[in-house]
């Protein structure tokens, strides 16, 4: 830092002391000789030099002795600065200057990268506050509800990202704002609602990529991976020793579904609850299972006491299973209308569109959906030729969500696997309540950027503080005292002392329409956040937006319905029939159990008032009309024409079910 000073002062002292001394010099020259200054210039010594020989003569000698001595006293000066105690011995932390953003690549055009704010009014033309992605691929937003994430962070950058995009969207906002966008972009546009009981919702389902694995041993480990994303108690005592086994049993129950030809967690529900928890029914499915493993497992929870089934039936409800017993759910997850494995080859928009009260509910649902995004982005690198587009993620509410292990451990690899992740979070606490300080750490030193909006708890506006650094300011105190004759001293003493760049109060009294970056390895930014609807560019990109909001159409519903309710009728008939089970141990010493008489002549009354070829003739109508929905191309057109038989279809599903068994679907 002494030679940094040295290299600037010294030529300073050098130069000036010259300067001040050619000028004095000529002054004083034109005072000998009489002369009019205005008539020579300033630097007459320079113009009127004449020759080291005469400089020893009068007039020369004093005018040249007062430039060297300026020179002298301004160059003595400069080396006194030098050595001088430095202001910012305590601290250097500053906010960056408009050149040391553009230094350091801050502020490059809209679309190379994400857009963190503008250094001008919401309302004004300024430059943007952007990196590259390679510079800065992912962001941790912190903002409380009402700040502005939405409007300044994510729909400007939803709007501009060149590529696939899947979006966390609480209330369902992004996609009014920006779905309309990128399908005239060209994106195919995907709403994962299940909660949404006023528009259709497209599906999704994990099981149904693992029921395509052949390897046994693969298939099984995949099952695991699920239930390791989406499984979670908060009590790590009791409760987290009966879910790593209630894990097992998920994953037995999986392979199940699969091998009766319906791979879904509805069906492992069922398989798990459908019956209740006791020994027999661990017990048939032990026997009907093929994978050797699930087959141990079944059998060893048959062996279990019903208290202690009981106990693990509740652990592993709890943890996210009893999710899937609510039917808008199940029917949400019975199939998939895209596919992870194609974000990286087309781009697709796909918004997970949870309302804020059904944050909680959802948890265990967004936390498998993003948990697998997270494993199959992860899992290879894109290929340049096939896999193109880049992957933009939005993780709103992420500490409402329940912990997420591998975001943490992912998010550093994902740069180089083509994903841009956004984590946003309402405050400092609510992370530290999930994870713990060291894993919010982590994931503060992995996301590289920090964007801070509006922080307005104590523990949040205090990390900022202290994440910002410390300056070093002068202190002068003025003091007078009085001795003993009455006079009056005064005393002046200055000091440096360190203080932080912003203290927390300062922090929380930030205008509203200010925003503070952190960059990694950078200083901090204080810039303005960005307001869309405000903005002369995003404002224009927002109004361009034409048409109908793309709404998964109505029709894929009903097919979806009839598909539940023709599932929910199998069901009913299976109920129906008369199980004779016996405990593999037991299985030589006890005869077969015969039917009550009662209940084996009303089974026989059934088949016949419902005769084979009845229920054969609604199926098989009931199979055309799944199967000419399946064969769609254009859905505006071509499923309007499916409302006749699909209406017809439920009306004979419905009669049959009631006459079959005296009950309403």
């Amino acid at each position: 830092m002494i030679l940094q000073r040295i290299a600037l002062l010294l030529p300073l002292g050098l130069t000036s002391g010259l300067l001040v001394g050619l000028i004095a010099g000529g002054l004083v020259l034109n005072l000998i000789l009489g002369r009019d200054p205005n008539a020579t210039g300033i630097f007459v010594l320079i113009a009127e030099f004449p020759g080291f020989a005469r400089l020893t003569s009068v007039p020369w000698v004093l005018p040249w002795q007062i430039v060297g001595a300026s020179t002298v006293l301004f160059t003595i000066a400069a080396v006194a600065l030098t050595f001088r105690q430095q202001l910012t011995e305590y601290g250097q932390a500053k906010f960056q200057a408009r050149a040391e953003m553009k230094t350091n690549g801050l502020l490059q055009p809209l679309g190379a990268g994400m857009v963190f704010g503008k250094l001008g009014a919401p309302s004004k033309t300024a430059p943007y506050v952007s990196a590259t992605f390679q510079k800065f691929p992912h962001c941790l937003v912190v903002a409380p509800t009402r700040a502005g994430k939405g409007v300044g962070y994510v729909i400007p950058n939803t709007l501009l990202f060149n590529g696939s995009i899947v979006v966390l969207d609480v209330k369902g906002e992004i996609f009014e704002a920006t779905s309309r966008h990128r399908q005239a972009e060209g994106d195919a546009v995907y709403r994962f609602s299940p909660f949404d009981f006023e528009h259709p919702t497209h599906r999704y389902n994990p099981l149904e990529r693992v029921a395509r694995i052949e390897n046994y041993e693969q298939r099984y480990t995949e099952l695991a991976k699920i239930s390791d994303y989406f499984l979670t108690v908060s009590d790590k005592g009791t409760a987290g020793d009966f879910l790593t086994e209630g894990r097992e049993l998920f994953v037995a129950a999986g392979l199940l579904a699969i091998e009766r030809g319906k791979p879904t967690i509805g069906e492992i529900s069922r398989i798990l609850f459908g019956r209740g928890a006791t020994q027999e029914v661990y017990g048939e499915h032990a026997e009907e299972v093929k994978h050797p493993n699930a087959a141990q497992t079944f059998r060893k929870f048959a062996g279990y006491s019903d208290r202690t089934l009981s106990s693990h039936a509740s652990v592993l409800g709890g943890a996210g299973m009893t999710l899937w017993n609510n039917p808008a759910v199940d029917r949400a997850t019975s199939g998939n209308d895209f596919s992870f494995a194609d974000l990286r080859k087309r781009p697709m928009s796909i918004y997970v569109v949870v309302n804020a009260d059904d944050i909680r509910t959802l948890s265990p649902l967004v936390r498998l959906f993003f948990g697998e995004l997270i494993a199959t982005m992860r899992s290879t690198l894109p290929d340049p030729k096939s896999e193109p587009w880049p992957v933009m993620v939005m993780l709103d509410e992420f500490d409402q969500l329940g912990p997420m292990p591998i975001v943490e451990q992912a998010l550093k690899q994902l740069a180089g696997h083509g994903a841009r992740v956004s984590i946003i979070t309402q405050s400092i606490p609510g992370l530290d309540n999930i994870y713990g300080e060291n894993v919010r750490l982590s994931l503060e030193s992995a996301a590289g950027m920090k964007l801070y909006l509006a922080a307005n708890d104590k523990k949040t506006a205090g990390e900022i503080s202290d994440a910002l650094g410390k300056t070093t300011k002068l202190s002068v105190s003025d003091s007078v005292s009085r001795d003993r004759d009455f006079m009056q001293r005064r005393s002046v003493s200055r000091r440096m002392e360190e203080r932080p760049l912003l203290t927390p109060d300062e922090v929380r009294r930030l205008n509203p329409d200010q925003a503070i970056l952190i960059p990694e390895r950078q200083n901090p930014l204080l810039v303005h956040r960005i307001v869309y609807f405000q903005d002369p560019t995003f404002k224009k990109l927002f109004d361009a937006q034409k048409g109908a909001l793309p709404y998964p159409p109505k029709e894929a519903a009903d097919v979806q319905f009839l598909t539940q309710r023709m599932e929910a009728l199998e069901r009913k008939l299976a109920e129906r029939m008369v199980v004779d089970f016996v405990r593999p141990e037991k299985a030589k010493a006890e005869a077969p159990v015969e039917p009550e008489p009662k209940l084996a002549a009303d089974i026989v009354a059934r088949e016949e008032i419902a005769p084979e070829a009845e229920l054969a003739a609604v199926d098989a109508e009931v199979l055309v009309t799944v199967e000419q929905a399946e064969a769609i191309a254009e859905p505006e057109v071509d499923l309007a024409a499916l409302r006749p038989p699909i209406t017809i279809a439920v009306s004979k599903i419905s009669k049959f079910s009631q006459k079959l068994t005296g009950l309403e679907l």
